[in-house]
């Protein structure tokens, strides 16, 4: 192989490897402790990778406090999030790979909640239902490959995708 071919072959190597250790890998049983972790972390904490043991809300780390009339689109909680440092994006371009970046998506159940699906390393979707453990699995049992496609349940309103930056990304 020539010298230009080697160099390529490393720099494309070294690249998918830093890449690599910034997606998250699924492993439930770091959340799933039925103790401190899995009753004091959410789905926005899941989501961001981030445990911060305070049952962590969009925009709350900016004086930004969210109520169930803003519940009712995607406007409020997308602002939020942004406010915390998560950024939006076409959900079928990703992350890409310029800085350390996870993709997670928003959903809502109109007038109740909001909930986040993160996507892992191995390429499939997670998520952690409040105190609940975390799990790769949609409500219907089935392993999630497109929060936009799984079963949501009441979580009606696809908001769309964003990538995270857990050192950038401040929530609490």
């Amino acid at each position: 192989m020539s010298i230009i071919g080697d160099f390529i072959t490393k720099l494309i190597k070294a690249a998918a490897e830093w890449v690599d250790k910034c997606l998250p890998n699924y492993e439930p049983s770091v959340w799933n402790d039925n103790i401190e972790i899995q009753h004091n972390n959410n789905c926005y904490n899941y989501g961001c990778d981030i445990q911060t043991n305070t049952y962590a809300q969009p925009g709350r780390a900016h004086d930004i406090t969210l109520t169930s009339a803003d519940l009712n689109n995607c406007t409020k909680v997308t602002k939020a999030a942004i406010a915390d440092g998560l950024v939006s994006v076409n959900c079928d371009e990703g992350c890409g790979c310029k800085e350390c970046w996870h993709q997670v998506a928003l959903v809502i159940s109109p007038g109740w909640d909001y909930h986040w699906y993160r996507k892992d390393k191995d390429g499939k979707w997670s998520h952690k239902m409040a105190w609940t453990p975390a799990t790769n699995l949609d409500n219907s049992g089935n392993i999630i490959t497109d929060p936009k496609t799984a079963d949501r349940g009441s979580y009606t309103i696809f908001c769309g995708c964003f990538c995270v930056n857990k050192s950038k990304v401040i929530i609490n």
